[in-house]
Formats: structure tokens, sequence, C-alpha cells
């Protein structure tokens, strides 16, 4: 049949192997068509539908050297040249393709090349009504805009690295004869694409696998199979065994299409600097391609590089968009992100892909899609079993479902949404130790030790993960959202990365970000950063003895107690970080503002604006040379030994200037009380944010009470290690204040913190509550005054034990004490009560009446007698109170202490002197 379809001519043959391609018979095409040629003499035409037809089968070589035959049968057949042109480009090869037009113009087809290897401004100049929309991006009616001798050099550069063409001799005959011989290797690939594709349309994933698996168990090396079996693959969410497959097809040319899907299968995998580098190891005139360049572009701009994304490819209207966003018609600014990414980009240490596979480069293309096959019925039995019973029945089957990473990774998903996040960080470790660069297991190690409040752990993963990976955004949005988390907003806004590359979904996060740490002043975003960093340093050196002290004291304790501490330490740090800032900007406000009012007061004292405007920057001068340190109210004694008498100072130096002189003198007087009045403005703003912000954070250690005795506990047990503190008197003076607030923290809010509960609890939780402060308190005598070394062992044995019980959370176990008896109060007869009373009013009275029994001998001036009886009212009022209530003077100590935050001064607090002797030590020559 063949000699006779042979014998009526070409048209025949080609209508023959068109209904076999229509039918998707491409392999009996081929062999109708390869017959004919080699019976018959070479035809353009049949070589045309020869090589359309191994192009469909995907033996893209042969198809190559099948056009290159036929134009060299039929050099001016514009349908060959056509193909021929097409094909190359499809292939990443320009030059060639140039080449092929000859010297003819063919502009539109020229033009096309010229597009198709990112050339725009030759594209429009040779077709330019082809070509609109690419004119007007150009530059339109402005040429001076077009870059024509750029590109130029460019096409001459790719030109001579192509070298001359050369004519590869190929025998034909052997062609076409492994056409004919491969009918039967062709055919069974086609039907195993077939039935592949008919799974996949009816949603039966793991059937459409397993069919590839069985072609390629039979031939491992067909390019159709492997390409078909990479799609499969990379439909089933296998990026990496896709591209395992994808580089079986090293030995074919490989199309454009195929390169760009190696890159983008390296970007879903986050594998950004190793994309970049593989496009770069292509051949000058490959790297050109357009889709090459797109997918590079969005490796850069995946990795937080826009002014990077915008040079490797401009001219979509996306990255138009971050054209704009990195700076517009200013180059300048282009180029300054463009330094900063080109330094980021030369810290990257890109693997290569074979290095990137790693085990999978070696693994059998069958074996990988079997794989693929057992990893996509598990996750279908999963997602039944969960639309039948529940989380818990699709767990079990993922659980069952063995080792595999994407089932394992898909396991861990499952359990963090079902609140079991330390099985996820079980299941992800397992899976960590085959890739350690894994972007899904990066993420959801970070998300999971976010959820569980082990902010230290997270953060030594991100330190610990290599830059390149800490660069992709899923990496990034969990980094930002953990520290925004802790209120370290600038660290958090460093972290999400350039507006140009944030998603659009996290826009108004970013933005919301971006005007917490000071909108458009970049130098307050600099200092709120250094802040951060400040803070978060303080926080992981000042934590380490508490977790060294636990480790040893509770051998027992889980990470849970580790996060207890780790959370409330930097909870309490940036707190504190947090009412500092709102201290200086209220401080430098209210002084502003009392800047202003100093200058309009002193404005109408000398009746001249120049006067007062000199006379107002005097005593802002005043202000920041002698009180502006002093009134911070950052210690109460710096207040009541400098601030106040200085501040009395110059109000009295300024009242005796002012009253009763004019001129230069009331001037002066005027800027003295000017200088007295700001500087009592500043000192009261900032003792009034003293006041709210100890009141905050009284509020915030109430409410995290085991977090606090735990805490204190510890920190005393590492302080009595050093056994030459315990005869220091001010060490025990601060011990017996931490135990303190170690038994009040227990007795009241430990109880507090269970809410609302019914009266037999409410009872027992009360009851053991004092039982517990009561044994705490017991411990304050024996650190005052021991009786011998037993006595701090004791000491010892019951914070320990009470530590023990704090991190296990077994509160049952605190060490309690039985209330000690009280003898009853004697009574009181009468006579004594009334001696008592008479007693009080006589003592109280008596500066009051001295006040009124002196003012006829020494004739006392209003204003001196109305003080004198202020005091003397005060003096009675104070005596009453002390004798109504005899602690009153520890209330008001422990009220002070509150309002200083629970800290003495510097020189008052042990520890304080002992770290500023260390460091004194270590700076010391």
């Amino acid at each position: 049949m063949l000699t006779a379809m042979s014998s009526t001519g070409p048209a025949a043959v080609l209508e023959a192997a068109e209904l076999c391609s229509v039918a998707g018979d491409h392999a009996d095409a081929a062999h109708l068509l390869a017959e004919a040629l080699i019976t018959g003499p070479s035809d353009p035409d049949l070589l045309r539908a020869l090589a359309a037809a191994q192009f469909a089968i995907g033996w893209d070589g042969c198809a190559l050297a099948l056009l290159a035959e036929a134009h060299r049968v039929a050099p001016d057949d514009e349908a060959v040249i056509t193909d021929r042109n097409i094909a190359l480009r499809d292939h990443g090869r320009f030059v060639q393709a140039l080449a092929v037009l000859g010297t003819a113009p063919r502009r539109a087809l020229r033009a096309e090349t010229y597009e198709a290897m990112n050339l725009p401004v030759l594209a429009v100049d040779t077709h330019p009504a082809g070509l609109r929309s690419h004119w007007e991006r150009t530059g339109g009616l402005l040429k001076f805009r077009r870059r024509r001798r750029e590109e130029e050099r460019v096409l001459a550069g790719l030109v001579e690295a192509a070298g001359p063409p050369a004519r590869a001799a190929v025998d034909m005959c052997a062609l076409l004869t492994r056409i004919v011989n491969g009918t039967a290797q062709d055919r069974d690939a086609l039907a195993a694409c077939d039935a592949a594709t008919a799974h996949l349309d009816g949603g039966r994933r793991a059937e459409a696998a397993a069919a590839l698996a069985e072609a390629l168990r039979r031939d491992s090396t067909h390019p159709l199979l492997l390409r078909r079996a990479a799609l499969v693959a990379e439909r089933l969410d296998r990026p990496g065994p896709a591209l395992a497959l994808h580089r079986r097809l090293a030995v074919d040319p490989s199309p454009i299409q195929v390169l760009v899907r190696q890159c983008t299968l390296l970007i879903r995998m986050r594998r950004l600097p190793e994309a970049v580098r593989f496009a770069d190891s292509l051949p000058a005139e490959a790297a050109r391609a357009r889709p090459l360049r797109r997918v590079v572009a969005q490796a850069y701009h995946d990795a937080g590089l826009p002014a990077a994304a915008c040079g490797a490819f401009d001219a979509e209207d996306p990255h138009r968009l971050l054209w704009w966003r990195t700076g517009g018609p200013l180059p300048a600014l282009r180029r300054r992100l463009h330094r900063r990414d080109e330094e980021v980009v030369a810290a990257w240490a890109p693997l290569s892909v074979e290095e990137v596979l790693g085990p999978l480069a070696s693994v059998p293309a069958a074996e990988l899609m079997d794989a693929a096959a057992h990893a996509a019925g598990v996750l279908d039995r999963a997602q039944r079993a969960e639309a039948r019973a529940g989380q818990p029945a699709a767990i079990d089957v993922l659980t069952a479902g063995g080792q595999d990473p994407q089932l394992v990774k898909e396991l861990a998903v499952r359990l963090f949404l079902d609140d079991r996040e330390e099985e996820t960080l079980a299941r992800l470790d397992d899976v960590v130790a085959a890739d350690p660069d894994d972007i899904d297991v990066v993420d959801g190690r970070v998300a999971a030790l976010a959820w569980l409040g082990r902010p230290r752990a997270a953060v030594e993963l991100l330190e610990a993960t290599a830059p390149a990976v800490r660069a992709t955004f899923p990496v990034r949005e969990q980094e930002s959202t953990l520290f925004e988390q802790y209120r370290l907003w600038a660290l958090a806004l460093d972290a999400i990365g350039p507006a140009a590359t944030v998603p659009q979904r996290l826009r108004a996060r970013r933005r919301a970000l971006w005007w917490r740490t000071g909108g458009p002043l970049w130098m307050v975003r600099r200092r709120m950063r250094g802040g951060d960093r400040a803070a978060l340093a303080a926080w992981r050196t000042g934590t380490v003895p508490l977790l060294s002290t636990l480790d040893v004291s509770v051998p027992a304790a889980d990470p849970a107690a580790r996060s207890i501490l780790d959370s409330y330490a930097l909870d309490v740090e940036t707190a504190t970080l947090l009412w500092n800032r709102v201290n200086i900007v209220a401080r430098l406000t209210a002084g502003y503002l009392a800047t202003a009012a100093a200058f309009l007061v002193l404005s109408a004292a000398a009746d001249s604006k120049v006067v007062g405007a000199v006379a107002a920057a005097a005593a802002y001068l005043l202000l920041n040379r002698i009180l502006f340190r002093f009134t911070r109210a950052d210690d109460r004694r710096v207040v009541l030994t400098r601030a106040v008498p200085l501040i009395a100072g110059f109000a009295l130096a300024g009242t005796v200037l002012y009253r009763g002189h004019d001129g230069w003198t009331a001037v002066a007087g005027a800027t003295l009380g000017a200088v007295a009045a700001m500087g009592a403005v500043r000192l009261a703003v900032a003792a009034a944010c003293r006041l709210v912000a100890a009141w905050a954070m009284r509020r915030h250690r109430r409410g995290t009470p085991r977090a606090v005795a735990l805490t204190e506990t510890l920190a005393m047990l590492g302080e009595l290690r050093q056994h030459g503190r315990r005869n220091d008197l001010q060490w025990r003076r601060f011990w017996v204040e931490r135990l303190e607030r170690i038994a009040y923290a227990v007795e009241h809010d430990l109880p507090a913190s269970f809410g609302l509960v019914d009266p037999d609890t409410h009872r027992q939780l009360a009851d053991g509550g004092r039982g517990a402060a009561r044994a705490v308190r017991q411990l304050k005598f024996l650190v005052a005054a021991p009786a011998s070394a037993d006595a701090w062992r004791r000491v010892e044995e019951v914070l320990r034990h009470n530590a023990g019980a704090l991190a296990t959370g077994e509160l049952g176990r605190l060490r309690r004490a039985a209330a000690v008896a009280v003898p009853a109060p004697v009574r009181r007869g009468g006579r004594a009560v009334a001696a008592e009373v008479l007693r009080v009013a006589l003592f109280a009275g008596l500066p009051l009446a001295a006040v009124y029994a002196a003012q006829p001998w020494l004739s006392f001036s209003g204003a001196v007698h109305d003080w004198a009886k202020v005091i003397g009212l005060a003096w009675a009022l104070l005596y009453v109170l002390l004798h109504l209530d005899p602690t009153l003077r520890e209330k008001l100590g422990t009220v002070l202490a509150v309002l200083g935050q629970g800290q003495a001064p510097v020189e008052e607090r042990p520890e304080a002197l002992a770290r500023f002797r260390d460091s004194a030590r270590s700076a010391a020559p």
C-alpha cells in the first residue's frame, strides 16, 4: 500500500499523513512520510510535514535536521523558511533564525525574531506597522529614547559568539530509517500520553502517573514520555521530580518552553539564586529569549530585588509598574537600588541544578512516577476520608502513607490546622534532614514555633537559614509576622521587604508598619530599628542565665517551660521599649509646646518679638545644658535631688529678678522663670508617662503570674550560686524584696488567673495560694538572718522545688506552710482608749498650736503664716494616719517601688552593680 501510495505522488502521501495527524497518530504519519522520502526524491513539503510530526512526537533534533534539509533542497521556499525560522526561534537559536532569512527583507519574520530576542527597538524599526505597541513603549515619537545602538551592539556580540554558520552533514537515509524503525516506540509513547491525559481529565491523578511509570519502565529515554511525565509530576505538586525528569532531556535540543519550565520549577521550589544561575548558564542567544527574561525577572521579584527585576525585563506592563516603583524617571535612584540589589546577588552562593536535585538526579524515571502515583493515591484517599469522617481520619491516612516528603508536608499542614503544633514540628524535623533549605519546611517550622510561643527557637532557625532561602517571600512573611507579634515593628518592616515586591494582599499591612515606624521620617525609622535590634539582643542575652538555671534546677522541664520564660521576657523587653518611646515622644512634644508658649510669654514681657525670640532661645539652651537630662523621671532620687531643686532655684531666681525690676533685668528673670516652667512641664509629662507605664507594666505582670513567679524564682536561684553575695546585706535586702514579689504573685495573681470558679474551688485556690505564699515568706527571715549554711540550703531546696512545680504546671506541688496561730488581742479599758486618743490629739495638734501661739510674738507675714498652717495640718493628718495604720510607711515604700517599675536606684540594685563591675573589669586594660 505504501508503494502504491508513493507512486501516486507526494500529494497523496501528504493527505494520508495529515489524516493520521488529525487522528493523533503522529507515529503513523511519520512512518508514511519517512517511507515516501526513502523511496522517492527529497520533497520540501514532505520534509516539512515529517518535521511537524517529529515535533509532535518529541524528537526536536530530528525535526530541525529535516527542516535544514528542506531548506537545502528549496532555499527560496517561503513556507520552508518560515517554518525553519519559527522552529529555530522556539529553540533559542536566534542567530541561525536570522541567517535563514537571508538578505531578503522579510520584515515581519525578522521583526518577530528581534522581538523574541528581547530587542524591541530593532523589532520596531524593522517592521513598525506590525509592532505598534512596542513603538509606543520604546519612545514613540521620541526617537532619542530608543536604544538602537545598544541593541545593535548586543546583536553583534551574539553573532560573533555564535560564529560562522556551519552545515552539519546529516545522513538523511539513516535518519529516515531510524524514524521508520522507531514507529512502534513512538506509537507506544503516544498511547501512554493519551492514556495519562484521559486519566487527568477524569480526575484520576494516581492512574495518570501509574500509566506513565509503566511506559517509562519500557522506554525511559523517549522525549515525549519524559516531557509528559514532567508535566504530570508538576500537576501533582512535585516540582523536584518534575525538574529531574526535565533534566533527562538535556541530550536533545530543548525548546525555550522546556527551559522556561525548568526555571519556573526552580522558582516553585524557592530556589531563586539557582533559577537565575540556570538562566545565566544557557548560551547567550538562548538567554535573550523573552520568556526566560520574564522568568528571571520573576525570580528577582520573589527575592525582594525590585531594581534587578526591572533591569532583567522591562518590556511588560507589570514590570513597567516596577519601573515606576523603583524611581520612574529618576535614574539616580534606580542606580542606587540596582547597586544594592547587585550586592545582595553577589552574596548568593547558588548551587547547580544537579546539586539541588541531589539523589533525585539518579533515580530512574519510572521510580519517580511510581512515587508520584503512590503520593497522589494517598492524598486522594485522605481527601475522601476528610469528607467522610473529618480531619482526624485524613491525618490517619497520611500517617500510614509513608515517609514521602510531599505526604509528610501535607501531614504537617493538617496537624498544624488541628492544633497539634508539637507533632507538626516532629514531622517537619524528619523532612529537614533530607533538604535543610526546603522553603515549605522552613516556613512551617517558623510558623509552628511562633504559634507555640518559642521566639528564641524561631529566631535561631531564621538566622541558621541560608540568606537566599531567608530572602524568599514565604519566609520573609513569617519573619515579619513573628516580629510584629512582639511589637518589633521596624524589624517586621525590614523583613517584609520593599513595597515594590510585596503582594497585593499584604500592601495594607506593610503600609501600616511603614506609618507605625515613622512614615516618611526615615531617621525615626533608623532609630527605631536600632532600638528593636538592641531590645532583641538584650532579650537573647538576658534570658540565657534563666534558661541555664532552669536546665540545672528542673531537668525534666519541657520546651513549653522554656517558652514561658522566653515569651514573658521578650514581652517585658518590648513593652519597656514601647513605653520608653512614648515617654520620649511625650517629653519632646511637651518641650516644644512649652518653648512656643515661652516665646509668646517672653515676647509679651519684653514688648518685642526679637527680644522674646532671643530670650526663648536662651531659655531653651539653658534647659538643654542644665535641666534636660534630669527631667526624664527615670529615677526618683535624681528627681528629688537634682530636678526639683534646680527647677525651684530657677523659679525663685526668676521671681526675684522679675519683681520690682524693669528692662533687661525683668527679661532675665522671665527667662529664668521660663526655664523653670519648661523643665517643670517636661518633668510633669515624663512623670505622668512613667506612672502610666508603671501601671501598664504592673497590669501585664499581674496577667502572667506564673511567668513572673518562675522568672523571679530562677533569677534568685542563679544569684544564690555565687556564694560571695550571700554575705552582702544589699543582696539580702534585694532577695527579701524578690521573695515578697514571688509570694504576692502566688498568693493573689495566680489564683485570680483562673477567673470565675465555683465557691469551693475558689476557696481551695485561695487557701493553696496563701499556704504557698507563707512558705515563701518564711524564707525571708532565713535570707535576712541565716543561722548556718543549712539555712541557705533550705532556701535553695524550697526555691528549686517551687521552680519545678511552676515549670511543669503542677501547681499543687508548690511548697506550702500552715497558718501561724495568732493570739487573741487583749481588750483595753475605756480609760486606756481615752488616754490614747488624748495623746494622739495632743501630738498631732502640737505644731499647729505652736504656730498660733507664736504668732503674737514673731509676727509672721501672711504668706509665711499660711504656709506654717498648711505644714501643721499636713503633720496632723500624717500623724493620725500613721497611728491608725502602723504599716502605712511600708505601703508608701511599696507604692514608690511600683511607680519606679519595681526597681530601686542603680546604686541600690546589687545585680546592676554586679553587671557594672563586670563590664568595667572587661573594659580595663
